[in-house]
């Protein structure tokens, strides 16, 4: 079927924009072409951004040609930046230009800092000298770091300004910046002196001095080194809509924003369950199959070490089992819900440490209630599994190991799913680095060695 013959869909009359499922239509039918421009133009850009991640660059190329300028680094401003770099390597020099010159600031620095450095150069040069300087020195700061995140597009004013002053320099600001929810108060060196928000200027007599009505005590103040992490508990503990950057000498340097940081907590959140489970941090369903592999390849390694690990420790026990076998029938349970229970504790400990609610005098005291809340929960699972495996199986010796060793196995568990995130933060390592994987290794060993240990004393 030719192109020009291949169905694409119909949206309702009352639609005037594309669905994720209409371009996916076109994506799948070979009829990019056929994309209406005025249609695509009104599709939200962020549904638009989404569509092109699953397209070979080329095909991108080919729907962006429909937007104009603005609407190009709208939708780029939507993609990840490593697919937004990847676009913007392909165009030509001078459209590549003008798209950078479109986007935010910090937009601007993460897609080129995820250029190669040749193409960093080649399109820096062209761009306006102020914004390549501007996104040159973004650029040096660490990707997940304040000054990596924030925007410099800032509306400053000097103390001896009026309130009238202020708003008619707002009006100038209005069509450049995106935000604009505070006035920040600098002297002639750029030093952070205070802030104004707009419902103080809406307040205010039009000749009352800025420095006289500025707040002067400042909350949220954030070093331009600042872990991003750390930004999105600031901006949680204080509700501001943004809040502002300075270097060590307090120069004002930029600004984050609530959408920066909402950004940082998806971003974070998504990391940290891939990593716990062995995945790449920033790995998508739409990478190469070969980058995945090379992610995901080691920590498996890590997993068929210890699965090995955990096989030793079987085979010790191989005698015992041969003479009865219904230990090799209880034995999966019994690790199971040591795993289980651990990863309970471990996923509660990582959102504790992730929120800042720790602190490391508290370790002694989570390790010992998590500990006790497992082994109650041992309790009551390992009664009700050894009353099953009595009456069931007819084997009340055995239910009398499978309690006991369920107790024991996840109290252990309770304490290791608590202990392992808690040890990788004090080595200054990521809690949530495929600690699944050793708490999982650690309780099928700790549980496979305490219940055949058991069963051999009691049973043979």
């Amino acid at each position: 079927m030719s192109q020009t013959e291949a169905p694409f869909p119909e949206s309702p009359a009352s639609s005037d924009e594309y669905s994720l499922d209409d371009l996916l239509q076109f994506a799948e039918s070979n009829a990019l072409n056929a994309l209406d421009k005025s249609k695509i133009a009104r599709t939200s850009p962020y549904t638009v951004g989404k569509f092109l991640t699953r397209l070979p660059v080329d095909d991108r190329r080919v729907v962006l040609r429909l937007l104009n300028i603005e609407g190009v680094a709208e939708v780029l401003s939507e993609m990840d930046s490593e697919d937004a770099a990847e676009v913007i390597e392909a165009m030509r020099q001078a459209r590549a230009v003008k798209v950078l010159e479109a986007l935010d600031p910090d937009d601007s620095a993460d897609i080129v800092g995820d250029m190669e450095e040749a193409n960093q150069h080649r399109l820096l040069n062209d761009v306006n000298p102020e914004r390549a300087e501007t996104v040159r020195t973004l650029i040096s700061y660490p990707e997940d770091s304040a000054g990596g995140i924030m925007t410099t597009d800032v509306a400053t004013v000097p103390k001896e300004f009026t309130v009238r002053q202020t708003v008619d320099h707002l009006h100038t600001l209005h069509d450049e910046f995106e935000h604009i929810y505070y006035v920040y108060v600098i002297d002639k060196n750029g030093h952070l002196l205070g802030t104004v928000s707009m419902r103080d200027l809406v307040m205010a007599k039009t000749n009352d001095i800025i420095g006289d009505i500025m707040h002067t005590e400042l909350r949220g103040v954030l070093n331009v080194l600042t872990d991003q992490e750390d930004v999105t508990l600031v901006m949680a503990q204080h509700n501001f809509h943004a809040l502002p950057v300075v270097d060590d000498d307090n120069r004002l340097l930029g600004m984050i924003t609530d959408d920066d940081v909402i950004d940082i907590i998806q971003q974070e959140a998504t990391e940290d369950f891939q990593k716990a489970m062995g995945a790449g941090g920033d790995e998508s369903l739409n990478d190469p199959i070969a980058e995945s592999v090379r992610r995901r390849s080691p920590w498996l390694l890590v997993n068929l070490l210890s699965a090995f690990m955990a096989g030793g420790v079987i085979s010790l026990f191989e005698e015992q089992i041969s003479h009865l076998t219904i230990l090799a029938v209880c034995m999966p349970i019994v690790a199971s819900l040591g795993g289980n229970a651990g990863g309970q504790t471990l996923a509660i400990v990582i959102r504790t440490l992730a929120l800042g609610d720790f602190e490391d005098q508290d370790a002694r005291r989570v390790l010992i209630r998590e500990a006790t809340k497992a082994c109650l929960s041992g309790i009551i699972v390992g009664l009700i599994a050894a009353l099953a495996v009595g009456i069931l199986g007819h084997h009340w010796d055995v239910s009398a190991v499978i309690f006991v060793a369920m107790i024991i196995s996840m109290s252990y568990a309770g304490l290791a799913g608590a202990l392992i995130p808690i040890t990788l933060r004090k080595l200054k390592l990521d809690p949530a680095q495929s600690s699944q994987m050793f708490l999982t290794a650690s309780t099928d060993i700790v549980g496979f060695a305490v219940f055949l240990g058991l069963g051999s004393w009691v049973l043979l």
